[in-house]
Formats: structure tokens, C-alpha cells, sequence
């Protein structure tokens, strides 16, 4: 009697093999290979001078949570933008330097005791801002490492900056 079921299970058994079963919903076709277009580079951003401080004030603002108006250009040089604004704490002032690169703005702590220095705040731990301008708006869009996204739009018209 064992060899009857040995022989009908292997039986059971080899007959399933190579079939498919019933119940197995037909294979969805591959997706065909859509070429993958190479992303446009993003390009350098030329600034004169006065959009460069225009855009280093708003970043400054942006950045620091501090009125647009309170944040100075104290000295521009190699496309490097020194700004200053009133601390919040002491009454003194807080100053950092400013730069463009591409269509981010990077800023570090200026005028540091001596000895003392600071690196730009383009490493992956550092929020991105990016801006661009839109009338005589400049729109800034910050990406935190972890996913988080804010925006402002503020009123900075180079036109102006041009002047003072």
C-alpha cells in the first residue's frame, strides 16, 4: 500500500512540473526602454553687482529670519557680498559674507575673531537655497537635508540696489 502512494505522489508530483497553474494572471508586457534625456545643466547665473547684493540681501533675510531692510551690504569683492544686520541678542551686529553660485546662495559667518574661521554652507548637512527672480521679486526656495521645503518671495528691486 506505501508504494501505491509513493508512486501516486511522485506522479502527483511530476505531473505538476512544466505546467502552469491555473490561476496565475497573465504577465504584463515589459515597459518599453524610454531613452532617458539628460537633464538640462543648470546654468551660471551672471550678476551684475547690484543683483548680486540684491540677492544676497534677500538670501541674508531669508536665511537668518531677519526684515529684508535691516540686512547691509557692508563691502562687495570677487563676487563675495559682506552683509551685516542687528543681532537680536546684544545690540551688536552679526555680519556674514554672501556668494551665487550657480542659482544657490551660500553664506558663512564673517568677521570671526582672529584665528577663527568659517566654511561656506554648501555641504550635504546644509540647507539648499535657491532663487530666482520674478519681476522685481526675488523668490527663494529652501530644501533641508532631511526633505523639508519652505519658500518666500521678497521684495528686493535691483533697480534700487543700483542706486544706493
Amino acid at each position: 500500500m506505501r508504494a501505491v502512494v509513493v508512486i501516486a505522489m511522485g506522479g502527483l508530483v511530476l505531473g505538476a512540473c512544466g505546467s502552469e497553474p491555473q490561476s496565475a494572471a497573465p504577465e504584463a508586457p515589459a515597459p518599453a526602454a524610454v531613452p532617458m534625456m539628460p537633464s538640462a545643466p543648470v546654468s551660471a547665473v551672471a550678476l551684475t553687482e547690484a543683483s548680486l547684493i540684491s540677492v544676497c540681501r534677500a538670501g541674508m533675510s531669508f536665511i537668518h529670519d531677519q526684515p529684508v531692510g535691516v540686512i547691509l551690504s557692508e563691502d562687495v569683492s570677487d563676487g563675495v557680498m559682506t552683509a551685516s544686520w542687528p543681532a537680536p541678542v546684544d545690540g551688536g551686529r552679526r555680519f556674514a559674507d554672501c556668494r551665487v553660485e550657480n542659482d544657490t546662495v551660500q553664506w558663512r559667518p564673517a568677521r570671526l575673531p582672529d584665528g577663527q574661521t568659517a566654511a561656506w554652507s554648501n555641504t550635504p548637512t546644509d540647507p539648499v537655497v535657491r532663487f530666482t527672480f520674478e519681476g522685481d521679486q526675488i523668490v527663494l526656495n529652501q530644501t533641508n537635508p532631511d526633505g523639508a521645503r519652505s519658500q518666500a518671495m521678497l521684495p528686493v528691486p535691483v533697480q534700487q540696489e543700483a542706486a544706493s
